[in-house]
């Protein structure tokens, strides 16, 4: 009983983060966060076009979310894994690493991913140019 509740209450925090998050960004036109390392050099970086994103897919808009950034789903993936985890962990006092264990090759490889894919959305030819967010 006591772990179905700590879950009930650890998934509406994000629900009601959701809800701030879609008043907040209710038009899709103003986004005032800008992306420092675009700012600076002009390039995309790997979470660039997140935000837009992220308000597109509460918005139900996936396939369009996935234009602004593709690997949103999978970041979310994790962020949701790390999340629970993180909750099981400080309130129920369930090893944190029994759910949340990713190896050295797996982080490497990952990082690996988003050095490529910082590339690879920054080269100006199609159809490396619908890797990057439309603006």
């Amino acid at each position: 009983m006591k772990r179905i509740l700590i879950y009930s209450l650890a998934t509406l925090l994000p629900i009601l983060g959701g809800i701030v998050f879609l008043n907040f960004y209710g038009n899709q036109n103003s986004f005032p966060i800008q992306c420092i390392f675009h700012s600076v050099t002009g390039l995309w970086c790997p979470g660039c076009g997140g935000q837009r994103a992220f308000s597109l897919l509460l918005h139900g808009h996936i396939l369009e979310s996935l234009r602004y950034n593709i690997i949103l789903p999978i970041v979310l993936y994790f962020a949701i894994i790390g999340y629970y985890s993180m909750i099981g962990n400080l309130f129920l006092k369930e090893p944190f690493s029994q759910k949340l264990s990713f190896s050295s090759r797996t982080t490497r490889n990952f990082l690996i991913f988003l050095v490529i894919y910082s590339i690879l959305r920054n080269i100006p030819f199609v159809p490396f140019t619908y890797l990057a967010p439309v603006y």
